[in-house]
């Protein structure tokens, strides 16, 4: 028996941008590390700049296949300017049609908002979009 099983979309999306935002040639995007995790530096921050948090903020799941689920991304970079162009490159690639393999799309349901990290005082920008994936089928 076959049964559709939802995916790890955030991983999805982890997937998808290291290597688009690697290819892309805007100086903010150098050296930009994406993980689902941060908290391993010093200062209970992330351990280089810039730096990419993609976190499910919700979920949905349509039976029998497709999930829809609202992804926060929050980029660390040594200006406020810098995270928000950085964070605004990656809600744009999010939200084209097609953006990945196993994606099926995204809207913005936020765009970059830029401040600093009450808890290391580095700036950061945050923005959030609502990704659409396909349940794998097993």
């Amino acid at each position: 028996m076959t049964l559709p099983v939802p995916v790890d979309v955030a991983e999805l999306v982890v997937r998808a941008l290291r290597p688009q935002l690697a290819a892309r040639p805007e100086p903010v995007l150098a050296g930009i590390k994406v993980s689902t995790q941060v908290g391993t530096g010093p200062d209970g921050g992330p351990p280089s700049l810039p730096w990419l948090l993609v976190a499910e903020d919700g979920h949905t799941w349509q039976w029998p296949a497709v999930q829809r689920v609202v992804v926060r991304l929050t980029c660390w970079h040594r200006s406020e300017h810098a995270a928000k162009a950085a964070v605004g490159l990656a809600l744009a690639l999010l939200c084209a049609p097609r953006p990945a393999p196993g994606l099926t799309g995204g809207e913005p349901v936020s765009g970059p908002l830029g401040g600093l990290d009450p808890h290391t005082d580095r700036p950061l920008a945050t923005a959030a979009a609502a990704v659409r994936a396909r349940s794998t089928i097993r």
